[in-house]
């Protein structure tokens, strides 16, 4: 399975909004996408510049980095601390109305710790997708540099 496949440029999975309370970005922006736009949270830039891209390179995605993190790494961490969920979706069987099975995607929203374990190799067999991160706007308040 390739990560990042679908549409050429990935625009769908691409944005960066927020609400009262949750930084909500689509996984296939890179790290350094992130750190070139203007609407991205100054703190959190400098938390991704000064932590997470010393295990990354600026274009690694969010999704390829969530998708391979380690329970114990400092990225996992970090992202712990600040109170990240991730948006994933999973293959599954759905009955037809008038009888049959078809494939659809089902959403959810995962804690870090229930992704991280997860082995990559069980996520590609499942058909595991990274579609968003969401951090806590709280708890990157609270993370002191």
């Amino acid at each position: 399975m390739e990560i990042g496949a679908g549409s050429p440029d990935n625009s769908d999975f691409k944005y960066e909004m927020n609400d009262l309370t949750v930084l909500y970005y689509g996984a296939r922006f890179t790290y350094g996408e992130i750190l070139e736009d203007k609407a991205t949270n100054f703190k959190l830039k400098h938390i991704l510049s000064d932590y997470v891209l010393k295990e990354v390179t600026p274009d690694t995605t969010l999704e390829s980095h969530f998708y391979y993190m380690q329970k114990g790494s400092a990225s996992f961490q970090l992202y712990e601390q600040l109170k990240t969920k991730v948006r994933i979706s999973e293959p599954c069987e759905r009955k037809k109305l008038f009888g049959g099975t078809e494939q659809v995607f089902r959403e959810r929203i995962c804690t870090l710790e229930e992704l991280t374990s997860v082995p990559p190799e069980e996520k590609e067999r499942r058909g595991i997708l990274v579609r968003e991160i969401q951090i806590s706007k709280l708890a990157l308040m609270a993370f002191t540099l």
